[in-house]
């Protein structure tokens, strides 16, 4: 029997649970299928409402990853990082990936969001973005992102997101109807940047013109709480129509599309590149209405397997929920096209032969 190459990888790790973390996780058990995989965890904040925030302890915590990876790296072929494309967690990776170059160890950058364009705007911020992407191999989640590596001279690919097997447990087979009242859902964590408020002002727009719904908002606090959250439908107006649950374990969540008509989510995140929640809803049969940016237009293709809206038009918004649920017949057509396109293209078992294809060849 061969031996197994030993790689490293960089990654972030449910808690707190967020989409990245999520395919962190499908990738450490798809690369220990293959290799001597060493874990160095990223373990930076304690709540999703902490992250992004520095703080001494997260600058100590990062040095003593530092000191980790480069007790690792002189016995590894490769070393695989999930790399943040912004803010100051931009530079903790950039540090590792450098330290990797030093020990002329090949480093496969997987890009989870977007933001890079941002931080190289000066020569200064151009020159050290590229010395570190440079002769690397970038994991791309889509082809609309190719821009947020232009100019890096590194090689990459485009590996999408995938889903849990369970996903496609249940088959699309009853018509799609709209109940009466309609059934919304939001699903995801607490943050303005997600669409929240778009939605918020959308529903308060129906409730307007009499039409009766049931708005579910399911999630972790962000930088939105329950206090604030229960404000912000005071507000509009739209208290008595909506309820908080929380976070969503996967079984709730899988309880909440069952239940719903309609899943809501027009986000405008800053570095949003491929919502898993989305892909979810997609798979589990149910109408997505989304917003058009990132990869979201590669999948969500408008009145096919969605329908995209732009971000902040929370009267377009209102117009194409109205649009969806008149025409039953096409909405239901919309959810099979989608459900199909999550079977063909976001399934677990092409994830993990795809990140093992490009380890191995960066490998070479």
């Amino acid at each position: 029997m061969s031996k197994r190459a030993k790689i490293i990888a960089m990654v972030q790790l449910p808690p707190p649970m967020h989409g990245a973390a999520k395919m962190n996780r499908h990738a450490i058990d798809a690369l220990s299928r293959v290799f001597d995989l060493h874990v160095i965890e990223m373990h930076f904040s304690k709540d999703l409402s902490d992250i992004g925030r520095p703080t001494f302890g997260k600058v100590f915590h990062a040095i003593w990853l530092a000191l980790r990876l480069i007790c690792t790296l002189p016995a590894s072929r490769a070393f695989y990082i999930c790399f943040a494309p912004r803010g100051a967690a931009y530079y903790r990776d950039s540090l590792y990936v450098l330290i990797a170059k030093l020990f002329r160890v090949p480093a496969i950058i997987h890009l989870h969001g977007r933001g890079l364009p941002a931080m190289r705007q000066t020569r200064f911020s151009a020159w050290f973005q590229k010395g570190v992407f440079s002769d690397q191999t970038v994991i791309l989640l889509g082809e609309t992102l190719r821009s947020e590596i232009t100019g890096l001279n590194c090689a990459s690919t485009i590996i999408a997101n995938c889903l849990d097997d369970d996903a496609f447990a249940k088959p699309v087979s009853e018509h799609w109807k709209p109940q009466t009242p309609l059934r919304l859902l939001w699903l995801s964590n607490l943050f303005r940047a997600k669409g929240l408020e778009t939605l918020l002002a959308a529903c308060a727009l129906l409730d307007n013109q009499n039409i009766a719904f049931e708005l579910t908002i399911a999630g972790a606090s962000g930088d939105i709480n329950p206090p604030m959250l229960r404000e912000l439908l005071h507000s509009y107006g739209i208290d008595a129509n909506t309820r908080y649950i929380g976070p969503a374990t996967a079984h709730e969540r899988k309880i909440l599309f069952r239940s719903t008509d309609l899943f809501v989510f027009p986000t405008n995140y800053a570095n949003e590149a491929q919502p898993l929640v989305v892909l979810e809803a997609m798979a589990s049969g149910i109408p997505v209405i989304t917003s058009a940016i990132a990869t979201l237009p590669e999948f969500v293709i408008h009145g096919q397997t969605g329908w995209l809206c732009r971000p902040n038009g929370p009267e377009k918004l209102a117009q194409t929920i109205i649009d969806v649920t008149r025409s039953a017949d096409t909405t239901h057509q919309v959810r099979v096209n989608a459900r199909s396109v999550c079977e063909t293209r976001f399934t677990r078992d092409r994830f993990t032969k795809e990140i093992i294809s490009t380890i191995r060849n960066a490998m070479r």
